[in-house]
C-alpha cells in the first residue's frame, strides 16, 4: 500500500513539474499597422537633358563666338541620371509584447501628371530584409531608400505597360520621365506605395500584414 501511495505522489509531482516547464502558448498577435509618413527627395540630380548644363556664370562676358557648353549623353532622350527617394514609414505595434519586422516589400508608382492625372505606373519594387524590433505599444519609423534611373525607365515602362501607355496616348515615354524629374522636387505629381506586404513575428506567433500609402496625402 505504501508503495502504491508513493508511486501516486511521484506521478503527481512529475505532472506538476511538466506543466510548470511547458512552453507558453503563442500570443494572439494583433496586426501591426504600417503607414506612409512622407516621401523625401534624398538625393536629386538636375535633369541633364540636351543644353545642360548652362554656361558657368561669369562677370566677364566670354569672347564672341565662344560655344555654349552642351551635355551630350549616350542616349540624349534618356540620360543616365538617378533619382533617390526615401519612403518614411510609421510602424505601430498595438500588442502587449514586442514584435519584429522580418521583411517587407512594396511597389512604387508615379502619377503621369500633368499629362494624365490620376494614371499611375509602377517604376520600382523595393524589398527590405533588415530586421527591426518594435516594443509593445510603440511606433517606430523605418526609412526605405529607392533609387531610380532615367535611362532604364523607358524600357521598363514599355515592357510592363506598353499597351496601356498607347491607349492613354503616352507614346513619348521620355517626355513622361522628364516631367517626373523636373517636378519631383516640388511634389507636383502623386506617388503611391501599393501591394505592400510585411512579415512580423513576436510572442511565438507570426503575422503577415498588407499596407499601402500615397504622397502627397
Amino acid at each position: 500500500m505504501k508503495k502504491i501511495l508513493w508511486f501516486v505522489v511521484l506521478l503527481a509531482a512529475l505532472t506538476v513539474s511538466a506543466c510548470a516547464t511547458a512552453a507558453p502558448a503563442p500570443t494572439e498577435l494583433k496586426n501591426p499597422t504600417i503607414t506612409l509618413n512622407t516621401v523625401q527627395v534624398q538625393n536629386y540630380f538636375a535633369p541633364p537633358w540636351p543644353a545642360w548644363p548652362a554656361p558657368i556664370p561669369s562677370s566677364t562676358p566670354p569672347p564672341a563666338g565662344t560655344p555654349t557648353p552642351v551635355y551630350v549623353p549616350a542616349n540624349p532622350a534618356s540620360p543616365n541620371v538617378p533619382m533617390v527617394l526615401a519612403f518614411v514609414w510609421d510602424i505601430n505595434n498595438p500588442n502587449d509584447v514586442a514584435v519584429t519586422l522580418d521583411q517587407m516589400k512594396f511597389t512604387v508608382e508615379f502619377e503621369a501628371a500633368p499629362s494624365k492625372p490620376g494614371e499611375y505606373f509602377a517604376v520600382q519594387s523595393p524589398m527590405v530584409y533588415e530586421k527591426q524590433t518594435i516594443p509593445a505599444k510603440t511606433t517606430n519609423q523605418l526609412r526605405v531608400v529607392v533609387v531610380l534611373n532615367a535611362a532604364l525607365l523607358p524600357g521598363n515602362l514599355l515592357v510592363t505597360n506598353g499597351q496601356r501607355l498607347t491607349a492613354l496616348g503616352l507614346t513619348d515615354t521620355n517626355s513622361v520621365i522628364r516631367d517626373w524629374w523636373n517636378n519631383v522636387p516640388d511634389s507636383k505629381f502623386g506617388i503611391k506605395a501599393s501591394q505592400g506586404t510585411a512579415d512580423f513575428s513576436g510572442g511565438g506567433a507570426k503575422k503577415i500584414v498588407t499596407f499601402d500609402g500615397k504622397f502627397p496625402k
